[in-house]
C-alpha cells in the first residue's frame, strides 16, 4: 500500500471519527426531552395552592422572577424547574410538601396533561376547537389506578383579567395585573354529565393523586394503600387484613413523612377509637404503620463499604443515617451520594443520600447496600493520551508528507 494510500485511508478514519462524535454531541443537544430557553414562557401551577400559580417569561440572563425569587432555569428540562421551584418554595416556608407542575406556553397550539394519567403531556388540538374535560384525559391515556377522580383540575390561563363569584373557581392574577390563571376542580366520580366542560388551547388538566399510605411490618396483607384523605389507624388496619397471631399490638410504630418515628403505646383496643387525648389517631399521605413481631427481633442488613457491615438486629424500621451508624458509618471510599435498598419485597431503590435531612426508612428485612465510590485511575487515563498525542502526531506527519 502507497503512502498515499494510507494517508487517504487515514483521513477517511478521523472523518468517520468526526462525524460519529458530532452525531453523539447532537444527540446530546437535541435530545427528546425539550431544554428551556431565554424568552420562553412558563405556565407554573402549585397544585391546591392556586395563589401561587403564576405565568412568567425566562429573562435574557435565564432566570425567573417567582415570588420573591430570582431562579435559574435555561437549560433545564420542566420536571427540572418543578424541583427548583418546590424546593424555593420549602426554603421560604411558602408551601408545605408543595405539588408542581411547570408548563411550557409554546407557540404551537396544544393542552396539558398531567398528574394521575398513563401517558401526561402536551397534546396538539386546533386553535379554532376545544374538546371536553374528558376526551383531555383519554388524549392521556385516561386515569392511572391511582388516580383522585374527585380532584380533577383544569386550569386556565387567560390574558384578560375575570371577576366572578363562582364559589367552585378561583381567578387569580400574576403581578402585572393583566393576566388571570382561573383553577376549576371537578368530582369524575358523580352521576352528572361533565360533557360540557371544554379543554381549550393552552388549558392545563391535572388529575390528583391519590394519598399513599403503608401498613408494614405483621398485618396478614402488608403494602401500599390509596385514599382520598386521611385514613384512621382502625381503618388501615382492616385494610390490611388484621392483625397476624405474632403482632404486637401494643407497640405499634408511626412513621410520619419527615421520618421520625412516633411510637404507640397502647393497650389491645386503645388503636380502634383514640389516644390517651381522646384525639382520632389517623395517617396522612406518606406515612407508614409498622407492626412489630411480639416474639423476635428481626434484621436490617447492610453491605458494601460501611465499617462493619453485617446483618443487625433491630426492633423495628429505622432511618437510613441510623442504619449506616449502626454499621460504623461509611468506609473511606464508599459512595455517599448514593445507595441501593433492597426492600423485602424484592423491590430496589437506588437513592440519592442526604445527609442530616435523609428521611428515608428501611424496614426489618430490607438490605442496604452501600457501593464503591467512582476513583479516576489516572495511569490509564495518561496512557490513553499519549496513545492519542501519538496517533495525532502519526497523521500530521503522514500528512505533512
Amino acid at each position: 500500500m502507497s503512502s498515499l494510500q494510507v494517508i487517504h485511508k487515514t483521513s477517511r478514519h478521523l472523518q468517520a471519527i468526526i462525524i460519529l462524535l458530532l452525531m453523539l454531541k447532537t444527540v446530546a443537544l437535541f435530545g427528546d426531552v425539550y431544554r428551556i430557553r431565554n424568552g420562553d414562557n412558563l405556565l407554573i401551577a402549585v397544585i391546591g395552592q392556586p395563589e401561587y400559580n403564576q405565568s412568567v417569561q425566562v429573562r435574557d440572563d435565564g432566570r425567573i422572577s417567582y415570588f420573591g425569587g430570582d431562579l435559574k432555569v435555561t437549560g433545564m428540562t420542566t420536571e427540572e424547574i418543578n424541583t427548583v421551584i418546590s424546593e424555593f418554595l420549602l426554603k421560604e416556608e411558602l408551601v408545605n410538601n408543595p405539588v408542581i407542575m411547570v408548563s411550557l406556553v409554546s407557540q404551537e397550539n396544544g393542552i396539558y396533561v398531567g398528574g394521575a394519567v398513563k401517558t401526561p403531556g402536551r397534546y396538539v388540538i386546533s386553535p379554532e376547537s376545544d374538546i371536553d374535560l374528558y376526551r383531555a384525559i383519554t388524549l392521556a391515556g385516561g386515569i392511572s389506578e391511582t388516580a383522585d377522580v374527585k380532584q380533577v383540575q383544569l386550569i386556565r390561563f387567560k390574558a384578560i383579567k375575570q371577576t366572578g363569584n363562582d364559589s367552585e373557581s378561583k381567578n387569580i392574577s400574576d403581578d402585572s395585573g393583566d393576566s388571570t390563571v382561573k383553577v376549576e376542580i371537578f368530582d369524575l366520580s358523580t352521576d352528572q354529565s361533565l360533557g360540557n366542560i371544554r379543554v381549550k388551547v393552552n388549558d392545563l388538566v391535572y388529575v390528583q393523586q391519590l394519598n399513599v399510605i403503608e401498613v408494614q411490618g405483621e398485618v396478614k396483607t402488608p403494602g401500599k394503600l390509596f385514599v382520598s384523605n386521611n385514613i384512621s389507624i382502625a381503618d388501615a388496619l382492616a385494610r390490611a387484613g388484621g392483625f397476624t397471631q405474632e403482632a404486637d399490638m401494643t407497640a405499634l410504630v408511626k412513621v410520619n413523612r419527615d421520618g421520625t418515628l412516633t411510637e404507640l403505646s397502647v393497650s389491645e383496643q386503645f388503636w380502634r377509637s383514640a389516644d390517651k387525648n381522646g384525639e382520632t389517631i389517623s395517617l396522612t399521605d406518606g406515612e407508614v404503620l409498622f407492626i412489630p413481631n411480639a416474639f423476635k427481633v428481626e434484621p436490617i442488613y447492610v453491605t458494601g463499604y460501611v465499617r462493619t457491615p453485617g446483618s443487625h438486629r433491630v426492633r423495628g424500621p429505622l432511618t437510613l443515617q441510623k442504619a449506616i451508624a449502626i454499621a460504623g458509618g461509611f468506609d473511606k471510599d464508599a459512595n455517599r451520594a448514593k445507595v441501593h435498598i433492597h426492600r423485602n419485597d424484592g423491590t430496589t431503590i437506588v437513592h440519592k443520600f442526604k445527609p442530616g435531612i435523609d428521611s428515608t426508612i428501611l424496614y426489618p428485612g430490607d438490605i442496604l447496600e452501600v457501593d464503591k465510590k467512582f476513583l479516576i485511575n489516572w495511569g490509564i487515563v495518561s496512557t490513553a493520551i499519549s496513545s492519542a498525542t501519538a496517533v495525532i502526531y502519526l497523521v500530521i506527519n503522514l500528512t505533512g508528507d
